[in-house]
């Protein structure tokens, strides 16, 4: 295990590593004997590291060592690619925000292989953050994650999110009006309990195509002590004690990417629809639908235009906290996550991945992004389009992992600006 501390501004700092392809091992070694192989790769790191950091160098001995480093950190990840070997990284750090006040965060990515002589099969992966904060004297916690695991040469599919706390946020309240009436502060701020839970299991069916239920659990308290003056809006009155939202439905999704959580080439396509009925525990009863495309294109190694278009809607007694919504780390970064929430919900993303180059032309650990893209909210999809926002933004990436991005983005928008951090791609 190599564990990592970043901070945001030490992220900035750290040293490029390339990454090149290294000839494919003649056969996986046992656990014990792969485990031990890389930890000689790693103590041979270590002692290159040292002698740089102890040495007195000239500028010829300096460049020599980091290009020694450099190639045998390329070893280290295909090694563990090769043998389908387990990998942990910790981070963490001091960050703010507006919304959140002073927080302190600490994630960790795990991915490793559930078939390790499958070298073709995509490494499955847990990504999950503690978050701590303080906003106006209110402590706040809480837990988020995601996980994708890949079975049986990839004929069934296990993608899911999670997330669990108790932490400050903002409600304006449902439609485009409302979240354009104000900024936030005390009027609009909440001190909720929430708990959500979406898994997606698909089987393949045909290449690249994949079909599966989905389960979706989602709960939402927002408490009774000093609710905001948008709680007068009339459906979080009609929702406010009814608390749990749980749907079952079906997925179909087309999936060619070459990496599912940093496409490089390929297409994804999606449908979702579920039900929520009190017949399976939901306190409301309404439908939901999601469409989604994301295409990727690779202009050159390391030069990949992205783009992200999604609709959502819903139909039925369907709550606030429910809702199709904008914003957050994943959508329309710039805007706070639910600050523009409906019945229906559109958005249209394009996004420039850039890695950037050694000197001896391969591909080094750090990248950035920009990105640019418009949105909208309404009762009825018939009335999208009619108010669009928009979102624009640059980003840091920093592979920790082969393929396995940290990222940090920086999301603008008409409204509020967002930082964030977190691991993988947004879409």
């Amino acid at each position: 295990m190599r564990v990592l501390y970043f901070s945001a501004s030490m992220l900035m700092a750290v040293g490029s590593v390339a990454q090149t392809a290294v000839t494919e091992p003649e056969a996986v070694l046992s656990v014990s004997d792969a485990k031990a192989g890389l930890l000689a790769i790693d103590d041979e790191i270590d002692k290159l590291q040292q002698q740089l950091a102890s040495s007195q160098l000239d500028n010829a001995s300096e460049a020599s060592l980091k290009h020694q480093i450099d190639k045998k950190e390329q070893a280290r990840k295909a090694y563990i690619k090769e043998q389908g070997l387990g990998e942990f990284s910790l981070l963490g750090g001091p960050a703010y925000t507006p919304e959140m006040g002073t927080l302190v965060a600490i994630g960790g990515l795990y991915s490793f292989s559930l078939e390790r002589q499958n070298q073709d099969l995509q490494r499955s992966n847990v990504a999950a953050f503690l978050v701590a904060n303080k906003a106006d004297a209110e402590m706040g916690v809480a837990l988020r994650g995601a996980y994708n695991f890949f079975f049986h040469n990839d004929e069934v599919r296990l993608v899911g999110t999670f997330g669990v706390g108790k932490q400050t946020e903002h409600f304006w309240g449902v439609g485009f009006e409302a979240g354009e009436a104000q900024d936030s502060g005390d009027s609009t701020r909440l001190n909720p309990f929430s708990a959500n839970l979406k898994n997606i299991l698909g089987f393949k069916v045909a290449e690249d195509l994949y079909v599966g239920p989905i389960l979706h659990l989602n709960y939402f308290d927002a408490g009774e002590d000093e609710l905001p003056a948008t709680a007068v809006d009339p459906n979080f009155e009609a929702f406010k004690d009814k608390p749990m939202a749980v749907g079952i439905g079906v997925g179909v999704q087309y999936d060619s990417r070459d990496v599912a959580v940093n496409a490089r080439e390929g297409q994804f396509f999606k449908v979702e629809l579920l039900g929520y009925r009190s017949t399976w525990g939901s306190d409301s009863d309404f439908d939901s639908a999601n469409v989604e495309h994301r295409y990727y294109h690779s202009l050159a190694p390391g030069r990949v235009i992205a783009t992200l278009n999604q609709i959502q809607w819903t139909d039925g007694d369907v709550p606030f906290y429910a809702m199709p919504e904008l914003g957050g780390m994943r959508s329309m970064r710039g805007l706070y996550q639910g600050r523009f929430r409906d019945q229906a919900a559109a958005e249209h993303t394009a996004e420039y991945r850039h890695s950037f180059r050694l000197k001896d032309g391969s591909l080094s650990k750090h990248g950035m992004t920009v990105w640019g893209g418009i949105g909208s909210v309404a009762e009825d999809p018939s009335g999208l389009y009619d108010h669009l926002l928009y979102s624009y933004g640059i980003g840091y990436r920093y592979e920790i992992q082969p393929r396995m991005n940290l990222r940090m983005d920086l999301g603008i928008s008409e409204y509020e600006n967002g930082f964030y951090f977190n691991f993988t791609e947004a879409f």
